[in-house]
Order: C-alpha cells, then structure tokens, then sequence
C-alpha cells in the first residue's frame, strides 16, 4: 500500500493487532523465540488435555475455566514439559501469538484476560490465573506476562522497528485479540445476544453472553471477549470448525485446477443433495465440536456411474454449510 501512495505511514498513531488463537509461543530471558510455535489446530497435546480434564475434575473445568483443557494453548505447554524437557527449561515467558508479536514491535511482553482465557489458563469464577491449571500441569505463574486489558497500552514502538516500517517511533500497541473476538469486534458483536459467523480456513460462530456458560462436553467453548471486565462479564461463546474453507481450497488445488467462480457454477449446476453424495469437512485437525476427534474428511455414497466432479464440488459446500448448521444447534 505505501508503495502505491494509499496512505501516509507518518499519519498513523497506533497499532492494533489481531492474530491466530490458541497458538502457544515460548520465549527465554533474551526474549527470542525458543522453538517454533505450535499453532491452533497442532493436535500433539489431546492426551494432555483430556487426563486434566479428568484429574481435575470435569465440573469444576467446565464451571471455572468454561472449558476442558482439550488442545489449547495450556495442554501445548504440557507437550513440551513432557517432551522437549529442555526447551521447558529455558523459558522466561509464554505467550499467545499476538503477544509475541507486540514483544517484537515494542520490546514489552504483555498479555490479557482474553488470551489467557483461550489459552484455558484463566478461572472465571475467581477472576485470576486457574490454581488449578497451574498446580496439575506444574507451570510457574511467573511465565504469564503482565495482564492488562485488550484495550490497554501494551507498549511503544520501537525506534529500530518503527525505521523497518516508516512509522514514527512512539506510538502505542493499543490493542490485541485473537482472530475471532477481532471479528465480532469487526462486526459490531460486542454485547449478550449478539452474533457473528465467520468462515475461512475454518468457520466461526460466535456469540456473546454475560453469564458464565458452558458446554458439559466442550464442544462449544467459552471465553473472554474484548470488552470483558471483571465486574462486567462479556463472554464469547464460539463453535470453531476446523475444517471449512480449507476443504474448498484442497478442492480447488487437486481436482482440475478451476477458479473459485467456476466451482461455484459447477456445483450451482447439480441439485440440492448433490444426488445422494456426502462430503463432510473435517479434515484439518481435531474437531472440538465431535469431541476433539481427528475424522479426518468423509466421503460417503459416491456412485462411478453417476457422481461428477461437479457433485464433488457441490457436496463439499454442502457439507461445510450443513457442518455449520450442526454445530448452530449445539450452540
């Protein structure tokens, strides 16, 4: 964009970052990186997750932390406690993804109540850092950086980093959220009975409520929206199917090089049904809302003599709007 002249970098006066959930990185006292993220949909930690479930006990994670520990940020730390004992050892802080980010354009680490609610380290019913979580898995609280508000000052712009970008040196990191709250943000969804739904790689139904809801079998999940305050509960209700948009894309880039408009008029062509062909799209990782499975992508009822490419098309599109309803209903 500055390429083209579209806008003055010495005109902007803060920075505002939205960045992937639930990722977990790990920085040592020099503040560098210390091994390669592990991003949302790694499925490595499960196991971790669902024997904390277990050992802490089902009801009191689902009422304190709306959540089971599952695949989250928390369970990813357990991995690497576990398996790279090393690594383990020379953290000083650990992160969400956005965090990570601010660190590098202002030196500061910090995080909020919102990240460490996705990462299931937080205990809303004490409003503070799970006891429980970090007793059972053997984290040091010293790891989570400050805690302040999504909306707070999370620091400066660096002079080195602000000469990288043409920006001015100073200005504040204002904002951070992961990608989802950012989207209801985006949208207007801020208050109880309010919605958003968001589809790219995966697909997003999220909602707003200010009561401390659960799903017993976690498969729709709970966590602190942009505006929460502990005297003012804003809780973001989110179905997440992993596998959505990524199935069209995998589509688009193996079965017969189309664009995406010529999939959308391949697939308008065929009937409602696709004819009895089922394509059902979780295909990228554990799926939350089955449970924390790993399905895999189904292809069911496909007749040689009758099926198409252009009913592959159409049932895959099927099945990511159909995946969408189901998890509706669970909401």
């Amino acid at each position: 964009a500055h390429a083209t002249k579209k806008y003055n970098p010495s005109e902007i006066k803060a920075i505002g970052i939205a960045y992937q959930m639930h990722g977990l990185v790990l920085t040592g006292k020099n503040k560098n990186s210390l091994r390669n993220s592990i991003i949302w949909c790694d499925s490595r930690a499960i196991p971790f997750g669902e024997k904390a479930f277990k050992k802490i006990g089902e009801k009191k994670c689902l009422t304190h932390l709306l959540n089971s520990p599952g695949n989250f940020t928390a369970a990813k730390l357990a991995w690497v406690k576990k398996n790279e004992p090393e690594v383990y050892k020379q953290i000083d802080k650990i992160m969400l993804p956005g965090d990570f980010l601010a660190l590098q354009l202002t030196g500061d680490s910090t995080t909020s109540i919102s990240a460490l609610s996705e990462g299931v380290f937080w205990d809303f019913k004490k409003d503070r850092l799970s006891n429980d979580v970090f007793n059972y898995f053997g984290f040091e609280e010293s790891f989570i950086p400050p805690i302040k508000n999504v909306f707070d000052w999370h620091g400066a712009l660096l002079k080195s980093v602000a000469e990288d970008l043409q920006l001015t040196a100073g200005i504040t990191v204002s904002y951070k959220a992961g990608d989802q709250p950012n989207n209801a943000l985006s949208l207007n969804v801020f208050e109880p009975g309010e919605l958003a739904a968001t589809a790219g790689t995966s697909g997003v139904i999220y909602a707003v409520t200010d009561e401390l809801q659960y799903d017993k079998q976690s498969r729709v999940n709970s966590f602190a929206h942009v505006n929460y305050l502990p005297g003012r509960k804003r809780i973001g209700v989110l179905l997440c199917i992993n596998g959505a948009g990524i199935l069209n894309r995998w589509i688009k880039n193996n079965i017969g090089n189309l664009t995406y408009e010529e999939m959308n008029r391949l697939s308008s062509e065929i009937p409602k049904g696709s004819e009895g062909l089922q394509v059902l799209p979780f295909g990228n990782g554990a799926e939350r809302m089955l449970k924390n499975k790993i399905m895999g992508v189904q292809i069911n009822n496909l007749d040689l003599n009758l099926h198409t490419k252009a009913h592959l098309l159409r049932a895959a599109q099927e099945g990511i709007a159909f995946a969408f309803r189901y998890g509706f209903d669970i909401m």
